[in-house]
């Protein structure tokens, strides 16, 4: 590689030194996309959990509200049975 005349010259150690700065400075960017990477992905995980618990709690009362409707059934053909009997004198 041929250099022009009025061009100056790095040495070596110039070189390393520049080098040796880069990596520290790409070093350094990597670290901090990693860290704003964890903590998104924390954020993202927290939001899971609150949907999780959401969720449990609607199914819950689904649930809870499915046992009540099949009480108020049950009762309702238990009086309707009943209702029948009295009528057609079977008790």
């Amino acid at each position: 590689m041929k250099v022009a005349k009025n061009e100056a010259r790095m040495s070596n150690e110039a070189r390393i030194a520049v080098l040796e700065t880069t990596i520290l400075n790409i070093n350094s960017t990597l670290l901090e996309i990693k860290q704003d990477m964890k903590h998104g992905f924390d954020k993202i995980d927290n939001k899971f959990v609150v949907l999780e618990n959401k969720m449990d709690n609607r199914f819950e009362r689904i649930e809870n509200r499915l046992w009540s409707n099949f009480l108020w059934l049950m009762g309702m053909i238990i009086g309707l049975a009943g209702l029948i009997a009295h009528t057609q004198h079977w008790i």
